[in-house]
């Protein structure tokens, strides 16, 4: 299989990126980092600055590295190196591209990204927030059902020079470490030999909000598919480690609120 090297562009105005609609070829109508392939010989941010001129005519400033992503078509595998970028004006060549937007956090899931671009997307979430709450456990705090934590490398380094909030609502409830393991079936929390154990852990959701409710949290990254904190998935309540489309307690509770909520499983 092909493997190629590219480099993007994110471009920052104050609180928005700039998403850029292919207009040519095999990815004609998705969204996309302006950029393009490095040609031989040169180096990363030669290649980013001949690729906007290219692309947008117009000279970025190249700020700082963002990410890389590894990603795999069906027909080549693609490495995209990414840096935040400004720009002053452009014209987008409509060869490449036939439309161009900014968009704030909140506007990021409206247009349809290419696979590898939305990779970066939910990354940028973080980037864009200030105060975000975090599941305790994705940064070390050993508050699982089995007394271990889910320590996430990635999201500790993402959210460098952020106000964060650290949260277990199943450790408000005031039940011990280890404990028994639940999941959502019938709208109810059960635990494997079917004890209801709704009402302690809608306490214990109640009190997570208590002390984020003033904080003015514009971003949660929780665990994934807990009956908590899961979010998009949860377990079916057979504990079978089958996965249905749902929301935990606390993650719909910071939905209804506005709050926007994802996972360490979005930003790998």
């Amino acid at each position: 299989m092909k493997s190629i090297r590219v480099v993007a562009a994110i471009i920052k105005d104050k609180d928005k990126i700039l998403a850029t609609k292919r207009s040519y070829g095999e990815f004609k109508g998705g969204w996309e980092f302006p950029g393009g392939k490095i040609e031989e010989g040169e180096d990363k941010k030669t290649a980013l600055i001949r690729e906007i001129k290219e692309e947008l005519n117009a000279n970025i400033e190249i700020d700082s590295y963002f990410a890389t992503i590894d990603y795999t078509y069906p027909n080549f595998h693609m490495i995209m190196d990414c840096y935040i970028c400004n720009i002053d004006d452009f014209v987008i060549n409509e060869e490449i591209h036939d439309e161009a937007k900014w968009l704030t956090k909140d506007e990021l899931d409206s247009v349809n990204w290419l696979a590898a671009d939305e990779k970066i997307v939910n990354k940028l979430k973080i980037y864009l927030s200030s105060k975000i709450a975090v599941s305790a456990c994705l940064l070390g705090d050993n508050c699982r059902y089995n007394g271990k934590n889910n320590y996430n490398e990635e999201i500790e380094h993402l959210l460098k020079d952020k106000e964060v909030y650290k949260i277990c609502p199943e450790i408000l409830t005031g039940l011990s470490i280890p404990r028994k393991p639940v999941e959502i079936k019938d709208n109810k929390v059960i635990t494997q030999d079917n004890e209801d154990m709704t009402e302690i852990f809608l306490h214990g959701v109640d009190m997570a909000w208590e002390k984020l409710k003033d904080k003015n949290i514009d971003l949660a990254i929780l665990k994934a598919n807990s009956p908590t904190c899961g979010s998009k998935t949860i377990y079916d309540g057979t504990f079978s480690h089958t996965l249905v489309e749902g929301n935990g307690l606390f993650a719909k509770l910071l939905k209804d609120n506005k709050i926007m909520v994802i996972s360490e499983k979005d930003i790998e």
